[in-house]
């Protein structure tokens, strides 16, 4: 009698190698983290916790069925040091579109300290916009 390769469950009847199809979809998320990445899959859960198991950026955590994406720097092609690991949207809407890290350094900068409190030398805050004067409704006879 042979065990299951990812939990060491025994195997029985027809299976071969797995012992479920969850056993399965683990195993070949692990081969595939490891051949893209270069990391195990507890080294993805280190990564993670290490997080406080959120994502890197918001923090929010994954809702239920819902999968994080590593992050790497696209320095060399697709290759480059993983970074973390985002929710989607993070990965795709924010850091996806910011291209490069010079970006980012740009908008921080640019919210640390913004160029109209440098050149105005003081903080100016916006009023905002009047509100509108409620008009009266009229009433029909």
């Amino acid at each position: 009698m042979t065990d299951c390769v990812a939990c060491g469950e025994p195997l029985t009847g027809r299976q071969r190698k797995f012992c479920g199809s969850a056993c399965s979809k683990r195993a070949s998320r692990a081969a595939w983290i490891e051949k893209v990445y270069g990391i195990t899959l507890a080294e993805w859960d280190a990564i993670f916790a290490a997080q406080g198991g959120g994502c890197g950026i918001c923090q929010r955590p994954p809702r239920p069925g819902e999968t994080f994406h590593l992050d790497h720097e696209h320095s060399k092609g697709q290759s480059g040091p993983v970074r973390g690991i985002l929710c989607p949207y993070c990965n795709t809407r924010l850091i996806g579109r910011l291209k490069d890290h010079t970006k980012a350094q740009l908008m921080a900068d640019y919210l640390r300290e913004p160029p109209a409190t440098r050149a105005l030398g003081r903080v100016v805050i916006a009023p905002g916009r009047p509100k509108k004067k409620r008009s009266l409704k009229r009433r029909r006879p």
